[in-house]
């Protein structure tokens, strides 16, 4: 089990119930004493509690509707009533179906309903176990005066005897969640832990993430000009990856591979980097996709992934396929952006809007891949604004790094930087150096593609 966090501080003689705050108003940096809550974008987080436990309330504040998946609100599409028991049967059929279609397209979940008995929470555990989903159980373990006060204040207001026996089954639970396989347990204990819970959505934190960092541009196969600028960066080889005397670590913006001559052999260089501990990745639209074919599912199959998926089917097996399972593993695993440096830096492939630092669904999956798309022009090509230009930085606004687009040269624009100097066009292969913010590059070999407008 891993990941259990319990929060011991509630404060003596009761709580007061006050009204929770809204995360997404807060800034880039949390408070000292605030506990940061990170959803992978493919998670399922299941609340656990008692009913006036404040899960409702809580789910709302930090995930979008479309997000939450609510037993009461099932009843209420069944029946016109949310509070119509006879429905209950019919809504969790629905409450399941709804999660494991959300789970089948990796969108962040958040199941609502009590789950207090374990059969609950192992339909839900299953349901994730089939699309390898992590599972969040997030505890809502209020005093029982704070819960009937809560209570109180609502419409609908459960019967003293349901209180008492779902805080029973709470006492119940506690004890047996670590055993069940939640790849991260919280449990609240105060209307003040709440408050101080910020939840960010599909960002990824190492537990150090601390500098110094060296972010490269997109890569694209050019594994020869990636080993030439590790080299000049001080990196040394480690076996199949390289490290840093110093311990600075690499951190690539995506599209590690398609156009270039050698995309197996960048592969297997940033997987042993990041299986060493000395590199850190966000996904690309080009990691995307091939993560997409290696899952089997139905691809566009372009020049540039069906050199990538050459080399792959050119290994020959065990090697194939223990490259395959890696590789699946660890793109299934990267984040759409990364938060670094105490959310002083913010790294991902194509751009990202501050307002959407902390959050994840569809659309803000969409930017990270591909930029701001307006529109496409007849030939389908996407039209794109400059985001970065748009960009009002007020401290305490993080610098973004990203690549995606190709530019001559890189150049700070509102506290946002484009490394992709576009390497397997004929152009350099760039890294900015972080905490510096200096850039040191090297030059293609030779123009390994055609440079054209990014098809979406």
């Amino acid at each position: 089990m891993k990941g259990y966090v319990s929060h011991d501080n509630t404060t003596k003689g009761g709580t007061r119930a006050t009204p929770m705050k809204d995360d997404h108003q807060r800034k880039h940096h949390p408070p000292p004493g605030e506990t940061i809550l990170r959803v992978a974008p493919s998670a399922l987080v299941v609340l656990i509690g008692p009913a006036s436990a404040g899960k409702t309330t809580w789910a709302r504040q930090h995930f979008e509707p479309t997000q939450i998946v609510s037993t009461d609100a099932c009843r209420a599409m069944i029946a016109d009533d949310e509070n119509d028991q006879e429905a209950t049967r019919d809504a969790l059929r629905l409450f399941h179906r709804i999660i494991g279609e959300r789970l089948k397209r990796g969108l962040p979940t958040v199941a609502d309903s009590p789950a207090l008995a374990v059969a609950a929470r192992e339909e839900l555990l299953r349901a994730a176990a089939i699309y390898n989903r992590p599972v969040i159980a997030l505890v809502f373990a209020m005093p029982p005066d704070v819960q009937q006060a809560w209570n109180s204040q609502r419409s609908r207001r459960a019967p003293p005897a349901v209180l008492a026996e779902h805080r029973q089954l709470l006492q119940h639970t506690l004890h047996v969640l670590c055993n069940e396989g939640f790849s991260q347990i919280v449990v609240l204990r105060s209307p003040d832990e709440i408050h101080r819970l910020v939840v960010r959505v599909g960002a990824f934190s190492p537990e150090n993430d601390q500098g110094p960092f060296d972010i490269i541009g997109d890569v694209h196969g050019c594994y020869d000009e990636l080993c030439t600028l590790l080299a000049d960066l001080g990196y040394t080889r480690q076996g199949e990856g390289w490290g840093h005397p110093q311990h600075r670590r690499a951190v690539f913006v995506g599209d590690l591979a398609d156009r270039g001559p050698r995309n197996v052999a960048v592969w297997k260089l940033v997987l042993a980097m990041a299986e060493q501990g000395n590199a850190l990745l966000v996904i690309g639209n080009h990691d995307n996709k091939l993560m997409r074919w290696l899952m089997g599912r139905p691809v566009r199959v372009g020049k540039g992934l069906l050199s990538t998926i050459s080399e792959i089917e050119a290994l020959p097996e065990p090697e194939q396929s223990q490259f395959r399972s890696r590789l699946l593993a660890l793109l299934r695993g990267t984040p759409g952006y990364l938060l670094l440096d105490r959310e002083r830096l913010v790294v991902t492939h194509a751009g990202i809007r501050d307002d959407m630092i902390g959050r994840w669904d569809r659309h803000i999956a969409s930017f990270c891949l591909y930029g701001d798309v307006a529109g496409f022009d007849m030939e389908g090509m996407p039209q794109r604004r400059n985001w970065a230009l748009e960009r009002i930085a007020r401290p305490p606004a993080p610098l973004i790094v990203y690549g995606h687009v190709v530019v001559e040269m890189p150049a700070f624009i509102n506290n946002t930087v484009d490394v992709d100097t576009g390497c397997c066009f004929g152009g350099r292969l760039t890294a900015l150096r972080y905490p510096e913010r200096t850039f040191l590059s090297v030059p293609a070999l030779q123009a390994y593609a055609e440079k054209h407008a990014e098809r979406v």
